[in-house]
């Protein structure tokens, strides 16, 4: 506080407000100015991509004109007066008719079948697809139903007769000469799913209509999916559809459409938002040979533009975040700089703390050490004459003497080796780095806390890999950290539980290990490819998420008679080896240590 007063006595605090006041300006204009730029850019593409539209529309139209001609009212169609007959644009046209009525019939003959035939029913069924009638045919029909036929069909044998009776499925009438203004088309078909045949006629005006649709509906295939075209419509000047294709959901009835208009009072200009993505639609009236038809929908995919629109705002937020990010800097920049001397001052008052800490507890370490040795070699002395004066006469029990006294003797190197490890802690560890196997070093610290493990109550379950590769690392310094990080699992679990142990090879780029230093030790060490992950974990009551973040640092414990020290001079040993170590734990729920070793490189 009183440094901040001393800056405002000396007018500092004045500077950076004033300079954050003129960036903030300065980035208010760059947004208005984007704001602008942006709309201008997309006016552009919509006006690039409209002249897209009309150039295809004025295409349509001229397309369609020269094919619609041959359907003009004052022309007949196909083969007569005034026509050359046989025609190939005709005869195309036709045919595709024809297959969309054998398609009707077939529609109305299921339809039949599935009783959906009802008046009602048929009627908006042949009004949908531009005929007016439809008769349902039997070898034995009423005379009536024979009169009410068109009278090109009653003259003569029908044409229809050998559908009738049987012989065939299918068969058309195609009116010749003066006819065709009359009944210019018929279809029969036989039915599947009853008795008898559908007859299809087609007057002269459905013939244009459907012929018309069929021209239209093929030109707009052509063009569709071409450029930016997403779907195209065709409608009369009663709003009824003649042809459309293209993006499903504007084909169907669809309500989730958004739709507003691009320019204000333009009518023909709209943007549109539905199920397929964002559309800009232009609407202009149909005009195929000069002749209105109704009009004509084109939507434009916008799904090129609106990256580049994208973009822009892209760029402009950037700018406005750099600009923003310069002003923050310069605003705290003389702040930061007249704190720097501080922070270095307390952060070397840290260190020096730290070292004496560290140079205390070396002293200790060296003071305890001296004070156990002789009775320790006392003890070590003990146990050989013990080994060698009190022989069992059963093979079994000396074998198990044996052992008992050699654990006994490795715990007592153990020991001088644990009374060394406090003093890693002020200088760096002497490690001795060999090849060996960590299952031998797990199996024997397994061994050696056996006898815990059964009082506690817990059971201890292995996951191992079949095929489990050497390790450089320190023997006695690795069979300390995993002897502290198993105690620590079972003070975790005063009432019993379950330890999980899981060895297995992993794949030394899933992690980062740093050997520079291994490698300066032992010139024959370069790039392990892999490493070994073991993972001890506890059904224990867990570390609260305050304390976690803690566990590593010296003398920190939540323990009544610990000191603190344990994980601390864990951690050290596994980073000596270059692995890492991580601990993962939910209060209650129980806790996980993860240790990666890397592999030895001979392997």
């Amino acid at each position: 506080m009183n440094f901040l007063k001393r800056l405002s006595g000396q007018k500092l605090l004045g500077y950076p407000f004033y300079l954050f006041a003129v960036l903030m300006v300065l980035i208010a204009i760059l947004i208005v100015n984007g704001i602008f730029e942006v709309r201008r850019t997309r006016s552009q593409l919509y006006n690039i991509l409209e002249t897209e539209a009309l150039v295809v529309i004025k295409g349509l139209e001229k397309n369609s004109g020269n094919l619609l001609a041959i359907l003009s009212q004052d022309r007949p169609p196909l083969s007569g007066p005034g026509i050359v007959e046989g025609s190939e644009e005709s005869l195309s046209i036709e045919d595709l008719l024809i297959e969309r009525l054998i398609n009707l019939a077939l529609l109305l003959d299921q339809e039949s079948a599935q009783k959906k035939d009802s008046p009602q029913t048929l009627e908006d069924r042949l009004a949908r697809s531009g005929l007016s009638k439809v008769y349902f045919l039997k070898s034995n029909a009423a005379p009536e139903t024979w009169e009410a036929l068109p009278d090109p069909l009653k003259t003569g044998t029908p044409f229809f007769q050998n559908v009738l009776t049987g012989k065939t499925r299918l068969d058309v009438f195609r009116g010749e000469g003066p006819l065709r203004k009359t009944l210019p088309l018929a279809v029969a078909v036989a039915r599947r799913f009853d008795q008898g045949i559908i007859l299809l006629p087609v007057s002269f005006d459905e013939y244009v209509v459907l012929s018309r649709q069929i021209i239209i509906q093929g030109l707009l295939e052509d063009f569709s999916g071409k450029g930016n075209i997403a779907y195209l419509r065709v409608e009369d000047a009663r709003g009824k559809v003649i042809a459309q294709t293209g993006e499903p959901f504007f084909m169907r009835s669809s309500q989730n459409i958004k739709r507003k208009e691009v320019r204000s009072g333009d009518p023909g200009l709209f943007w549109i938002r539905g199920e397929g993505g964002e559309f800009l639609e232009v609407i202009r009236s149909f005009q195929p040979a000069g002749k209105e038809l109704g009009v004509v929908r084109l939507g434009l995919s916008l799904k090129e533009v609106n990256p580049i629109i994208d973009q822009g705002m892209r760029n402009i937020i950037l700018l406005g975040a750099v600009l923003s990010g310069l002003g923050m800097i310069s605003l705290f920049i003389i702040f930061r700089l007249q704190g720097r001397h501080l922070q270095k001052m307390k952060e070397m008052e840290k260190q020096i703390r730290l070292k004496e800490e560290f140079s205390a507890m070396g002293q200790l370490a060296a003071g305890v050490a001296h004070e156990i040795k002789n009775p320790l070699n006392a003890i070590s002395l003990v146990v050989q004459r013990l080994e060698k004066e009190f022989v069992r006469d059963n093979p079994e029990e000396q074998k198990e003497y044996d052992r008992f006294t050699r654990i006994v003797r490795n715990e007592i190197t153990r020991v001088n080796q644990i009374i060394g490890d406090f003093l890693m802690m002020a200088k760096p560890l002497d490690t001795i780095l060999e090849d060996h196997s960590i299952m031998d070093i797990l199996n024997y610290v397994l061994e050696v806390m056996e006898e815990e493990f059964r009082q506690k109550r817990v059971l201890v379950a292995k996951e191992l890999d079949k095929e489990i590769p050497l390790i450089i690392c320190d023997r006695f310094q690795l069979t300390q950290a995993f002897i502290n990080i198993f105690n620590n699992a079972l003070e975790a679990m005063p009432d019993g539980g379950k330890l999980r142990l899981a060895v297995k090879r992993v794949r030394l780029s899933d992690f980062r290990f740093r050997i520079s230093e291994l490698e300066e030790k032992d010139s024959t060490i370069r790039n392990p490819q892999s490493a070994i992950e073991i993972i001890v974990a506890d059904t224990g009551k867990g570390i609260p998420p305050e304390a976690l973040e803690k566990i590593f640092a010296p003398y920190y414990t939540t323990k009544g008679k610990g000191v603190g020290l344990g994980l601390a001079i864990t951690q050290r040993m596994i980073q000596a080896h270059k692995g890492t170590l991580e601990v993962q734990s939910l209060e209650n729920q129980g806790t996980t240590v993860i240790i990666r070793l890397p592999v030895s490189p001979i392997q």
